[in-house]
């Protein structure tokens, strides 16, 4: 994996710069930089989870963990958009017909994917192919991507099948609803799609809770734990940009009736060094806890329900700690966090945003804890 992890690394490196310059103006339009976005795939880094049989990296989530910590430190919006395009990516893979797989990324091996897999449409069978209606919230990256992929439940099943559906990405179907505080650079507004005909090729029709089409390790997690761990290298790297800022921050200030720079207080040196644990403490046990599903996955074997609620514990208790790490540090830094110079508190505000996505939300907490002491989880997506 350190092999994956310094390969993700080099493709990187040539876009970071051009990530920088556009993050201010993205934050400012509400919307991915295009030419970002568009660069990203060019290098591949928009299948990274996509099977190496249609052309993808059939990339570790570890590996995907670290890779969006990386983009993060330089722009959590775009770090987001990358990570929830490489996630749509995936729906693809898991449930669209095999052929149309190949052919999608032999194609196009840059294309961006865009979407939402929460059943929030509703399909509808006809002689053409099917009819899609529906309203999805939170597309991120949806103004900049290629085609989208929308989940909806088939009119009339019982019990439910769901129909995956990829369509043309066109903007005369988005909503502009993001008008936000954090992760602001996102775009992910909502799109609407009105008895919208997509061809069968195009659709993948499956029972609820069915296994995804691909016979690999990723593919075998439950769905409800294949998209927590990438959030928590988004709201870690947040923490590690912020973590950086800061201690450039105590080398120039010298706080207010103080002689002393503000890296010979105490209180500075206590709060980095909080964050540091809690940041580094959170991604542990999010790959201990990684590594537990990962050997059950490629073993075959089920994941019991006390690993499983372990597994969104830890990424929503992952989450939690680098908002706190980042509020130690803007609490520490005083009034210079109160400016848009400083940057402290637009990360914790985009830090707060990703907790704000339900499969990391602080709710996770009371529904694995409920599980652990063997009661109902009180949660349908458990």
């Amino acid at each position: 994996m350190a092999a994956a992890s310094l390969e993700l690394e080099q493709l990187l490196s040539p876009v970071e710069n051009l990530i920088s310059d556009r993050a201010q103006q993205s934050d400012q339009l509400r919307q991915p930089n295009r030419e970002v976005i568009e660069s990203l795939g060019n290098l591949g880094l928009m299948r990274l989870l996509v099977p190496k049989e249609y052309g993808g990296h059939e990339l570790h989530p570890k590996e995907l963990i670290n890779f969006t910590k990386r983009l993060a430190e330089i722009h959590g919006s775009t770090a987001w958009v990358t990570m929830t395009c490489n996630e749509e990516a995936e729906l693809v893979s898991a449930y669209l017909p095999p052929e149309t797989c190949r052919r999608l990324w032999a194609d196009n091996p840059s294309i961006v994917i865009a979407g939402s897999g929460v059943a929030k449409g509703k399909a509808r069978r006809t002689k053409d192919g099917w009819r899609i209606t529906g309203r999805w919230n939170f597309v991120s990256g949806c103004t900049t991507a290629d085609k989208w992929v929308f989940n909806s439940v088939v009119e009339g099943s019982s019990p439910i099948k769901l129909c995956f559906a990829v369509v043309e990405a066109n903007p005369e179907f988005i909503e502009d609803t993001w008008h936000t505080v954090g992760l602001r650079g996102t775009g992910s507004h909502d799109v609407v799609l009105e008895d919208l005909l997509v061809s069968d090729t195009w659709c993948g029709v499956v029972d609820n809770n069915s296994l995804p089409i691909p016979d690999l390790p990723f593919y075998r997690l439950p769905s409800a734990l294949r998209f927590p761990f990438p959030k928590t290298g988004v709201a870690a790297g947040l923490a590690s940009r912020a973590i950086a800022d800061f201690k450039e921050l105590t080398q120039s200030k010298t706080p207010l009736t103080s002689k002393k720079k503000l890296r010979d207080r105490p209180d500075a040196a206590t709060s980095i060094a909080k964050a540091e644990a809690l940041v580094g403490a959170g991604q542990a046990w999010v790959f201990e806890q990684l590594e537990t599903i990962w050997t059950a996955a490629e073993r075959g074997d089920e994941v019991s329900d006390q690993t499983h609620a372990k597994v969104r514990l830890a990424c929503s208790w992952s989450v939690q700690n680098a908002i706190s790490a980042i509020q130690h540090l803007v609490d520490a830094a005083g009034s210079t966090a109160n400016f848009e110079g400083s940057g402290l508190m637009a990360l914790l505000d985009d830090a707060r945003a990703v907790a704000g996505h339900f499969m990391v939300g602080s709710y996770q907490i009371d529904t694995a804890g409920r599980v652990l002491l063997d009661l109902d989880a009180g949660d349908p997506a458990f």
